[in-house]
């Protein structure tokens, strides 16, 4: 009697957390406009995903039907996991590629300009920038000021100057004594230039078009909606501990409507994005941090018909943000089919709350098709 009572509590169990693993894909089919319910689902699918392959393993030595039930959730969302986890990326010796384009893609977190992490940290992001020499670098939250020195345009370019051609758009005013922005550096000739600014946003994105062995390149800048959770609140998803539970219940109703805010700001920038995207009439890249995950309407938005360089060659989670919550893969690099990406490393340096992600993107003669 005891065991078929257990018995029929996990088949219940198994029942649930199938369905709540298919319902948090969902997230990356509806947009958080009609719903912002799905995307909070989002963020639990590893876990979710992680539980039902534990049921299914369980079922499985027990020898009963049910493993068919988190099976069957494991196959339909087997999509999304792989773009979650990788087991082991493509690797290739750069020598090997006969016409490979590094790329870096870095929210630098304004060269840590109010020295959240501590002195000469702009040094070292410098330094790490000439060390690893992509041929691209993507930066988003790039600050200048005519107040320092060591933040000063000129002086950042004098220390980046293994890159001749750069593309540099501010959000605020050029008149101002701190410019925020993004960059995008190249050793490549840049051919054109582009801003996209968001309405009623601070965030935006760029693109550039570059020359790479007689091709033209489209390289995609953007750095999409962020939480900006204030450091109070930053403070409590760490810790939960608060004794009163009103201030409990009033930070996670504060938390919970910036969230869905962003998720909705978010969508909508990558549904303007992905056009410009689709409608690319050169060979794209897409670099970034979209501040949500692989199981995500903003994610499916951007990627398009596009590969992820980190489920073509990355490895583990690949978790990019570095900060009090947990690690997320949020910030990406996606490109055209026409291209093969190898070696894609998270770099995990302490040097913003994100971690720069590089790849090699080798470029196919026989797949281009575009001579201009």
């Amino acid at each position: 009697m005891l065991r078929r009572f257990f018995k029929s509590i996990v088949t219940i169990i198994s029942l649930i957390a199938s369905g709540l693993l298919l319902f948090s894909v969902l997230t990356a089919y509806i947009s958080p406009e009609h719903t912002s319910v799905l995307a909070f689902m989002g963020y639990g699918f590893s876990l979710l995903w992680f539980f039902n392959f534990s049921l299914f393993v369980f079922w499985l030595i027990k020898r009963r039907w049910q493993f068919l039930i988190p099976l069957i959730a494991i196959i339909i969302t087997w999509t999304h996991w792989q773009h979650t986890f990788q087991w082991k990326g493509i690797e290739k010796e750069p020598s090997e590629m006969s016409q490979a384009l590094s790329v870096m893609s870095f929210n630098a977190r304004m060269f840590d300009y109010y020295k959240w992490i501590g002195d000469n940290t702009n040094e070292k992001i410098f330094d790490l920038i000439r060390k690893e020499n992509p041929d691209v670098v993507c930066i988003q939250e790039f600050v200048t000021s005519k107040n320092s020195k060591s933040y000063d345009e000129h002086y950042i370019l004098r220390r980046l100057n293994q890159y001749r051609y750069k593309h540099i758009e501010y959000r605020s005013g050029r008149n101002n004594r701190r410019n925020f922005g993004l960059v995008t550096f190249s050793k490549y000739p840049i051919v054109e230039k582009h801003s996209l600014k968001f309405d009623h946003s601070h965030n935006f994105s760029i693109y550039t078009d570059i020359k790479v062995h007689q091709k033209r390149i489209r390289i995609f800048n953007n750095h999409l909606e962020s939480i900006k959770f204030n450091r109070q609140q930053l403070n409590f998803l760490d810790s939960l501990n608060y004794q009163n539970k009103e201030e409990r219940n009033e930070k996670i109703k504060q938390i919970s409507h910036k969230l869905s805010t962003a998720f909705e700001n978010r969508a909508n920038q990558a549904e303007t994005i992905g056009k410009y995207i689709a409608n690319s009439p050169y060979p794209v890249i897409v670099c970034g941090d979209f501040n949500d995950t692989p199981v995500s309407y903003v994610y499916r938005k951007m990627r398009g018909q596009l590969k992820d360089a980190f489920v073509e060659s990355g490895r583990g989670f690949g978790g990019t943000y570095n900060g009090q919550l947990p690690s997320l893969r949020i910030d990406f690099i996606f490109h055209d089919q026409q291209f093969t990406s190898y070696n894609f490393r998270r770099l995990k340096v302490d040097l913003s709350d994100h971690y720069p992600i590089m790849t090699h993107l080798e470029l196919d003669p026989e797949k281009d098709q575009n001579d201009k």
